[in-house]
């Protein structure tokens, strides 16, 4: 099917436009942010969504990460990976591109088999895309928190060879937060 000249040419404009993270006034663009560089360990604590079944419903739901932040064009990009020992690193990890005081980025555990293990005794696999603020917290360091979407699903960490006990697709409204442990 042919495209429309004007629809092509709407599309063709957007794309050439910087990514915008949520509505922008002239006061929220952004700038040099109060908020200092985060390092070291945090806590990545997600309230699953509302909308999800019931028996995911169990949170909020807390993984220490090791956490840096390196400087990039524009802006910088906090970075962060599971610091359990029983864990390889990478297996969970999330990237937020940081410009001034405004944060976006994804988070993902990308091993099937293990999950990244929860201080409350579960199995956490998740892909979400998460949008959020940066600010200082009442100890001087870094906090950020937001909103995220995408898959979230839950096991049992006491039995890892269980089915799921539950998964939730596609919601728009989960909370999170990163925390100075």
């Amino acid at each position: 099917m042919r495209t429309p000249p004007r629809f092509a040419l709407v599309v063709a404009a957007a794309l050439a436009l910087p990514p915008v993270i949520g509505a922008q006034s002239s006061a929220d663009v952004p700038r040099a942010s109060v908020a200092p560089a985060f390092s070291g360990r945090y806590r990545f604590v997600l309230t699953v969504s509302r909308g999800c079944p019931a028996s995911v419903q169990v949170g909020p739901l807390s993984v220490v990460m090791d956490v840096a932040e390196t400087t990039v064009t524009p802006g910088s990009e906090v970075s962060g990976q599971s610091a359990s020992p029983s864990e390889v690193p990478a297996d969970g990890r999330f990237v937020l591109l940081r410009q001034g005081d405004r944060v976006h980025g994804a988070f993902g555990s990308s091993t099937l088999e293990l999950g990244l293990r929860t201080e409350e005794g579960y199995l956490l696999w998740m892909q979400i895309m998460n949008d959020g603020t940066a600010v200082t917290s009442s100890g001087g360091r870094a906090r950020a928190s937001g909103t995220a979407f995408g898959e979230v699903d839950l096991s049992l960490a006491s039995d890892p060879s269980a089915e799921s006990i539950g998964n939730c697709k596609d919601a728009l409204d989960h909370q999170w937060a990163l925390e100075p442990v």
